[in-house]
């Protein structure tokens, strides 16, 4: 379908998302996003899954012609997802292990914002590390061109950092004071 659709022409697409995984589980999931299957939808994905067996199984309940999309936030840098990890510690899929899945599409919506704030919060620890002589050290533009510890690691920040940054917590606190009734 995706090929047929991509060589068709530019036009609208129907997209079905469900962020029903962590209220109602993933049963729920697979009940929706087959029924938005049933109903035309030419777009699925979910929000949230916890593993990659639930990306496989969803991928697996749905017609292989259905287009489908991996929408992920990077929650942290740790492990590969063979690694029994907390549910909050996900690591981002590869593009290529997207496609493995059997995945059309991937969003990384967030994680431009994610290097981002990483790459603010690395500097900023850069600048307030300074030398003998008063020079940063370690970024290669001002002092010795060493490369310093956090140049060293991957500056992506994890999502608990940017939503703080931007202010998640904000925003719930005037969604309890305000909410939609």
């Amino acid at each position: 379908l995706y090929k047929e659709r991509t060589a068709g022409g530019a036009g609208p697409w129907i997209v079905a998302r469900t962020d029903c995984r962590m209220a109602y589980g993933f049963e729920e999931v697979l009940e929706r996003c087959v029924r938005f299957e049933e109903l035309g939808a030419e777009i699925i994905y979910a929000e949230n899954l916890q593993s990659r067996e639930e990306y496989e199984k969803l991928r697996s309940v749905l017609d292989c012609r259905t287009v489908t999309m991996i929408a992920q936030v990077q929650e942290t840098m740790d492990a590969p997802w063979d690694i029994k990890q907390e549910v909050d510690r996900k690591p981002l899929l590869t593009v290529q292990e997207i496609g493995e899945l059997g995945y059309d599409l991937a969003l990384f919506g967030v994680t431009p914002l994610q290097c981002v704030v990483g790459a603010l919060e690395s500097t900023a620890k850069d600048f307030l590390r300074r030398s003998e002589h008063g020079a940063m050290v370690g970024t290669g533009i001002i002092g010795n061109g060493e490369e310093s510890e956090s140049s060293q690691r991957n500056i992506m920040a994890d999502f608990s950092t940017v939503k703080r940054v931007v202010g998640f917590d904000e925003l719930a606190d005037f969604e309890t004071k305000f909410p939609c009734t």
